[in-house]
């Protein structure tokens, strides 16, 4: 059986590239490749004048139109706002808009809804400041929340631009951002690098900083105490704001159809990611995202409920996706390549304090523990400006069950494995994610891992109540398979199917492997025949135009 094109293209090429290298070192180089649009035209777009309307042309009304005096001039319709009687509006730039500081800025949450259109010709929003939206409020000082705030209105085709590697787009508490795109008229989000018309730029990653959403849903980070009386106020990286409450369900809008490209920045424990979905509730939409070479997280998610769909992460910095402080979300079909740089295709938190004591029973909500079906990632292993690269870290008291996961990657050295668990010992033995998985509180189902080193060694020896924990032995239950990448090196052009199929492991054994189906358990999960994110046979579905899509991007 044979891997569909899109998936050969999204995939299988990019492991070839790393199978030919032979027994030498791998020298790959992070690139930034130039996809400049030319938007430096000056003048607005210009309707000729037919001359068949009426007007003084011979006195006759010929159904109206223009009389024949000029041509009709018709530019971009930039944003505008009313807050307190003053109205606040872009400038028409040639065929962009661009918006200054006192528009938008670090400085300014803008209380007021307003629509960012699709402009002709191929224009752009461009902001010199940060673009925040609704209040930010410190319940704790006596601030309330706006649960009607304003709604960030995105219409699908436009692109937003940001000049400076500090602006960011916020979206606080009660707030919505309604960016909806579709398939052939996605929204972008990117530099200024990419669309101001000079080659001799070239965009890069933390040219800006990002999308955050900060929602009201649960988070370890506060006790139940404060969640249950208004009072959780948990303090967001970059600009300080103020994420966290008790409505699991809350809705801070849709993200559908997004590009993010070129995003990122900050230094170690005060980052921005590509997308921050900070305590977001799952009445929020997460779908068909892609995201291109960030600096930091594809996607970070700090607690809540929110679920994420149809997801591709492109050489982020660091990890693709990374959840922390208590998220129990769903994620399905999710594409992490960490080819040229990149370090974990996924990263997981749990939160620090141990569920077990006094300390971690009185949070607001328990740690971690999402549900995830239907991902890949592939990594060549070289070491990038965040580490090396690598299937996933799972860390502190994190829990997960994992279904339908392909994790492809060469890499041999240390922090280039397909899975770790990176507890290290605390007082008489290991703690956290060890006794989840020898527990089944992290488990992996249904699944392959194609390395060619599995796991870090830390997992392997350990004493205490778990120095019987044999990690491979673990992993391979429940329907897993290690395969190794040798033997997926061997069948990348041919027979690897993520269909039902059979495939050799690296001893040269048949292997069969099944997909698990979730559907009738969780309704947010779509049943598939295969292992990964993208099927052999599946070419012609919006998942595939969309993988496609976004690949093409990225060259």
């Amino acid at each position: 059986m044979n891997l569909s094109g899109l998936f050969k293209v999204s995939l299988i090429s990019s492991a070839l590239v790393l199978a030919g290298c032979g027994g030498g070192d791998i020298n790959i180089t992070p690139t930034n490749n130039d996809n400049h649009v030319d938007n430096s035209v000056e003048n607005p777009v210009v309707i000729p004048d037919t001359g068949t309307g009426g007007g003084d042309n011979g006195g006759g009304d010929n159904g109206g139109g223009d009389d024949n005096d000029g041509d009709k001039v018709v530019g971009p319709t930039c944003a505008s706002y009313t807050i307190g009687g003053s109205t606040f509006e872009g400038d028409v730039e040639g065929i962009n808009c661009k918006y200054p500081q006192s528009f938008a800025s670090r400085g300014k949450s803008i209380s007021s809804s307003f629509l960012l259109e699709a402009l002709p010709n191929g224009g752009s929003h461009i902001f010199e400041g940060a673009l925040f939206i609704g209040d930010d409020v410190d319940t704790s000082k006596g601030g309330t929340i706006d649960l009607d705030g304003p709604i960030l209105t995105i219409e699908a085709g436009a692109t937003i631009a940001f000049t400076k590697a500090d602006s960011f787009v916020r979206i606080g508490r009660g707030s919505k951002i309604h960016a909806v795109g579709e398939l052939d008229k996605p929204i972008t989000f990117t530099s200024i690098k990419e669309i101001d018309g000079d080659a001799s730029t070239v965009p890069a990653m933390q040219d800006w900083g990002g999308i955050q959403i900060n929602g009201l849903a649960t988070t370890v980070e506060c006790t139940k105490t404060e969640a249950e009386s208004g009072m959780c106020n948990v303090p967001a990286e970059g600009v300080v704001s103020y994420y966290g409450g008790n409505n699991d369900a809350d809705n801070s809008g849709s993200l559908e159809h997004v590009v993010v490209k070129f995003a990122g920045n900050g230094v170690e424990g005060d980052e921005l990611n590509s997308i921050t979905l900070n305590a977001v509730g799952s009445g929020t939409t997460v779908e068909y995202i892609h995201i291109h070479q960030g600096y930091d997280d594809g996607i970070e998610l700090f607690g809540g409920q929110v679920n994420i769909k149809h997801i591709v992460v492109t050489d982020t910095a660091d990890d693709g996706i990374d959840w922390d402080t208590g998220w129990k979300g769903n994620g399905q079909f999710i594409l992490v390549q960490t080819l040229n740089q990149g370090n974990h295709g996924f990263e997981t938190d749990g939160g620090k304090k141990d569920p077990t004591t006094d300390a971690g029973a009185d949070r607001a909500t328990t740690v971690s523990n999402p549900t995830i079906a239907n991902a890949t990632v592939v990594s060549n292993g070289i070491k990038g400006p965040r580490g090396h690269g690598a299937g996933m870290e799972m860390k502190e008291w994190g829990k997960a069950q994992l279904h339908n996961m392909l994790f492809v990657s060469k890499g041999t050295e240390a922090g280039s494995a397909c899975f770790d668990l990176y507890d290290k010992n605390e007082g008489s033995g290991p703690v956290g994610v060890h006794a989840n998985a020898k527990a089944g509180d992290i488990k992996f189902h249904n699944s392959i891992f194609a390395c060619a080193y599995n796991f870090e060694p830390e997992n392997i020896v350990l004493d205490g109540d778990l120095a019987d924990f044999d990690i491979e032995q673990w992993f391979t239950e429940d329907g897993n398979q290690l395969v190794g990448f040798s033997a997926f090196e061997n069948v990348l052009g041919a027979d690897l199917a993520t269909t039902n199929g059979t495939i050799k492991d690296k001893d040269g054994n048949n292997v069969s492997v099944e997909s698990s189906k979730l559907s009738d358990e969780n309704s947010f999960f779509t049943d598939v025949t295969y292992v990964g994110a993208l099927g052999e046979d599946e070419t012609d579905t919006n998942w595939a135009k969309f993988v496609a899509q976004s690949i093409e991007r990225t060259k």
